[in-house]
């Protein structure tokens, strides 16, 4: 991942932030992570832009589509890459999204994701 930021995960879910922390880990990968959308926006105005970003949209504080609203209007993250990652596929509206992976996560489909962006 030469000159590209962090991969930065947004997911309250513990154990699903760190499953995916150490399956990146594993691949060499770097990443940053966020509890909720408004501790990543707050880490996003310190910090390189991320490569891309795992974003779970129900969480406390600031939910995953309060967050990719305000993202996606932020000048120069028009072009990063935004996956989804949501239990509740039916029920979660992906605009501004580029791809969606349903939990329970496939770790496979996961790294495919991660090699197609970064």
């Amino acid at each position: 991942m030469q000159n590209k930021g962090d991969i930065l995960i947004i997911e309250d879910d513990l154990d699903i932030r760190n499953v995916v922390v150490d399956i990146l880990k594993m691949e060499g990968l770097a990443t940053a992570v966020a509890d909720n959308g408004a501790e990543a926006l707050i880490y996003l105005k310190t910090h390189k832009r991320p490569c891309m970003v795992f974003l779970d949209m129900m969480m406390p504080v600031m939910n995953g589509r309060q967050f990719l609203d305000i993202f996606r209007n932020q000048p120069g993250n028009a072009d990063v890459p935004v996956v989804i990652l949501s239990a509740v596929a039916d029920r979660v509206d992906t605009t501004g999204a580029n791809e969606f992976i349903k939990k329970p996560l496939d770790l496979n489909r996961l790294l495919e994701v991660v090699s197609k962006y970064c």
